[in-house]
């Protein structure tokens, strides 16, 4: 449950604790039926009252719409992912390894300039699945649609050929398009 909707339950909570606090004290006789029967009566002739109630009833419905909503599906950019499952364990790889590993394969390719890659697992019914999104500065001498379809191709046959994930959705978004040559990290022994 979201900060918004837990606020609101907050609000329809102490509202109605304190409607109930008063049926209580009306019904044991602590309040004196003269006196809440004159403030409900003033109550109900104020426009107030009737846009209070307006409000409660529609943070109502929207709680009420969050109980009844379908669980969304979980995703994550943290952790780790299993890669293989067996009677003697699991083999897991982290996804800041598959999120190193796909940086370093779009950079080593030519016309990249650099790259942002976010990797994310999302659990599902049927188990979990592994998204990888780039997003590329590239040259201006770069066939974009060239070497978008070049680099998926290669980032999947990376990731079946050394950790067997197959069929993992990549998508590229090209950000910016640059005439400055990549910066090179000098080593420092």
């Amino acid at each position: 449950m979201g900060i918004i909707n837990r606020f609101l339950l907050l609000l329809l909570s102490l509202a109605a604790a304190a409607l109930s606090l008063a049926v209580i004290g009306a019904a044991l006789g602590q309040l004196p039926e003269t006196v809440w029967l004159a403030e409900l009566r003033y109550a109900l002739t104020r426009q107030e009252t009737l846009a209070g109630a307006g409000v409660a009833f529609l943070i109502s419905l929207k709680l009420l719409g969050q109980v009844f909503a379908g669980k969304k599906e979980q995703s994550t950019s943290k952790g780790e992912y299993v890669i293989a499952s067996g009677p003697n364990g699991e083999v897991r790889v982290a996804l800041d390894a598959v999120r190193n590993f796909v940086d370093r394969l779009a950079r080593e390719t030519h016309g990249v300039h650099d790259v942002r890659v976010k990797v994310q697992a999302k659990n599902h019914k049927d188990g979990a699945s592994l998204a990888v999104a780039l997003s590329l500065t590239v040259g201006r001498e770069a066939d974009i649609p060239k070497l978008s379809a070049q680099l998926a191709q290669h980032i999947q046959q990376q990731l079946a050929q050394s950790m067997e994930l197959s069929e993992v959705p990549v998508d590229i978004v090209v950000a910016d398009i640059s005439d400055k040559q990549p910066a090179r990290k000098h080593r420092v022994v």
